[in-house]
């Protein structure tokens, strides 16, 4: 842990020695993206006549994510009798473009196509290099199986040389194939031959392989421009993008969103740019947005199960977790073998601790693809609501080793190893999230809890201010980074953070309270006493009312009640003091025996003046 702390030194005391205060620094600043506009789709008629033609040409490239993503985009549609697009023909299935290539190419083009279909992708790069080069120009779809061919089987190779050498970081072996396929695709480009928007996404991701992200963009923009249908281009293009921020200042103002979005203007055009928009959205966390542009796009597609879990993610991470489940049952009624995201799901069912709901949920899975990642965390995490912590971490390997680059494995597994009290080893699984996906925030907060349980509260902050700066709207990284500073007795940044937390809506009310403390710390009665005041208002405390009896305060009531007690009693106010002191004879501990003693010297100071007492409710109890 000391070693691993040690490698952030240097880059926290760089933050904690710029100019400016703390407190201004730390605070994030506003990202520039612009919001999403009104969603504007085209007829049903239209939308379907051209995904049709799209999904075909996906998937006679065999890109099969893309081709599957737009077939259910097309089941989607409103159901009506006139929507009708075009029907493939037996000769527009085998070659989905206009014009057709000679019977040479075009049987070429076939066998290469069958290689694909068995993953031999050696053999389906082989077998076209019999083609002239001009014949493969000629015939963009050719060449692009091509050159997909050898990407693929770099990438089987380097997948395969990755599991014998026991790495357990996969990008560190490259793809060998990518240098050849650069300078193919280069040599088009550079004479403005490279026009064909599926060779120019492989040209991007080519790119992005050689850690050349700032061409891959470029790439990737002229490929949605020319063929916006290709969902992969816009996931790879987002990918790219989320990496530049990353890899900023996470305190910085500067972003490169701005210039981004400047360059995309010309694929606004099309429809499809919803889809990216409502998902740059969902990543940014800015999930009110990404809702609203989702729920637009659902009048389109009533149907599509795509946007209701985008949608049902949107609700987890506004933590509004009946509307979430809602949707994840109802993207299971329509499409019960779908297990994307299905994860999420879990999350939902273990931290509403409906056990019974979660086992169903994992029978399910099971009964389908056991051998999946998804299906290994709902595994997990039923395990873990049973207190089985190390059968869930099992699952949680099991899912790594289907597929290492899986962020919610490595984080529910840094969840389990802190359940088990073994700091280290949460530690590594949360370095490895942040290693995989800088943007999850949860890794960092992990990270954050993980060190302010050792109280090294100099490192916590650090993760959390990290976490921070991914979730600004949300109450509770502004908490956790309030109770650093308050740790480190740097109290007016922790006053501060707590004030900000109470603006985003405190939903577990830590805020409020932790505040008061810290005014009643430093002699600050009054702001004490107005933040007590306003915590018994959020838990509908009126203490005007009669208490009832027997009825079980909450710590934090008590904690309200005591101080309230006291500080009403020093500033003369004896009617409120009397009702907070009866309030606390329902309580246990140390708080019940003082109010009773309060309690009796108001009866006292009342009886020795002549007076009644201020109400009748201490003749209880007493």
């Amino acid at each position: 842990l000391a070693a691993q702390a040690a490698a952030n030194l240097t880059a926290m005391a760089g933050m904690a020695g710029a100019g400016g205060s703390s407190s201004s620094r730390m605070m994030p600043m506003e990202d520039d993206t612009r919001l999403p506009v009104a969603v504007q789709l085209p007829s049903p008629g239209q939308i379907l006549s051209e995904v049709s033609g799209a999904q075909a040409q996906l998937a006679f490239c065999s890109l099969n994510s893309s081709s599957q993503w737009l077939a259910e985009l097309a089941i989607s549609l409103p159901d009506s009798d006139d929507l009708v697009g075009d029907s493939p023909s037996s000769s527009s299935t085998s070659w989905p473009w206009p014009r057709r290539p000679p019977a040479r190419v075009e049987r070429r083009v076939a066998l290469a196509r069958a290689h694909f279909g068995v993953r031999e992708y050696g053999r389906a790069a082989q077998c076209l290099e019999a083609l002239t080069p001009q014949e493969l120009e000629s015939f963009p779809p050719a060449l692009f199986l091509r050159l997909y061919g050898l990407y693929l089987y770099g990438e089987k190779r380097r997948e395969e040389e990755s599991f014998q050498s026991n790495e357990c970081k996969e990008h560190r072996l490259g793809n060998p194939e990518l240098n050849g396929i650069e300078i193919t695709l280069a040599a088009l480009a550079e004479t403005g031959r490279l026009k064909d928007g599926l060779l120019l996404y492989l040209y991007g991701i080519v790119l992005k392989g050689l850690d050349r992200k700032a061409d891959a963009r470029q790439a990737l923009v002229k490929s949605v421009e020319a063929f916006p249908w290709n969902w992969s281009a816009w996931l790879d293009l987002m990918a790219l993008l989320v990496d530049s921020e990353a890899s900023l200042d996470p305190l910085s103002s500067s972003s490169s969103s701005s210039s981004f979005f400047a360059t995309l203007d010309a694929a606004r055009k099309h429809w499809m740019i919803h889809f990216f928009d409502g998902a740059w959205l969902l990543e940014q966390q800015k999930n009110e947005d990404s809702a609203s542009v989702y729920r637009q796009l659902r009048e389109g597609f009533p149907h599509s199960t795509y946007i209701a879990t985008q949608l049902a993610l949107c609700e987890y991470n506004l933590r509004n977790f009946d509307p979430a489940q809602a949707l994840f049952e109802e993207v299971i009624r329509q499409d019960p073998y779908k297990l994307s995201c299905l994860d999420t799901f879990s999350n939902i069912l273990y931290v509403k601790e409906q056990a019974v709901a979660l086992s169903h949920l994992a029978r399910q899975v099971i009964a389908i693809d056991k051998y999946t990642p998804e299906v290994c965390c709902i595994i997990g995490n039923y395990y873990s609501l049973k207190g089985e912590h190390e059968k869930s971490v099992t699952s949680f390997r099991r899912a790594l080793a289907l597929n290492s680059q899986f962020t919610p494995a490595w984080i529910l597994m840094g969840h389990e190893y802190m359940e088990m009290r073994n700091p280290s080893a949460a530690v590594e699984a949360y370095h490895s999230a942040v290693n995989v996906n800088q943007r999850d925030y949860r890794a960092w907060y992990g990270l954050g809890q993980t060190y302010e349980m050792l109280n090294l509260h100099f490192y916590a902050l650090f993760y959390y201010r990290r976490a921070l700066q991914l979730r600004p709207q949300d109450a509770r990284m502004w908490c956790a980074v309030a109770d650093c500073y308050d740790a480190m007795e740097r109290t007016a940044e922790a006053i501060n953070c707590y004030q900000r937390a109470q603006r985003w809506g405190d939903r577990e009310r830590v805020a409020l309270p932790r505040l008061a403390k810290v005014h009643a710390r430093i002699g600050q009665q009054k702001q004490a006493a107005a933040c007590y005041e306003k915590l018994l208002q959020e838990l509908d405390v009126d203490l005007s009312e009669l208490p009832v009896s027997g009825q079980s305060l909450h710590s934090d009531l008590v904690s309200a009640l005591h101080f309230l007690m006291i500080h009403y009693r020093d500033e003369g106010r004896l009617a409120e003091c009397e009702i907070c002191a009866t309030r606390l004879l329902d309580s246990s501990g140390a708080e019940k025996e003082e109010a009773k003693v309060v309690l009796h010297e108001l009866r006292t100071v009342c009886g020795a003046g002549g007076g009644r007492f201020p109400t009748e409710f201490a003749r209880r109890n007493m």
